[in-house]
């Protein structure tokens, strides 16, 4: 049996994943997000990039 990367790690490029600098809440979105949907603050973009 084989595993590819796509079934170890559901990174997708097309979707950003955000942490809230204030409540630590994080998000998938396939938009960017300039606010945390639960509290108002500002998030931060912690998808690494994939070669």
């Amino acid at each position: 049996m084989t595993l590819h990367n796509s079934v170890i790690d559901g990174y997708h490029p097309t979707e950003g994943y955000y942490e809230c600098r204030s409540c630590r809440t994080r998000t998938v979105s396939e938009t960017h997000l300039s606010e945390c949907p639960d509290c108002g603050g500002s998030v931060r973009n912690i998808a690494v990039a994939r070669e």
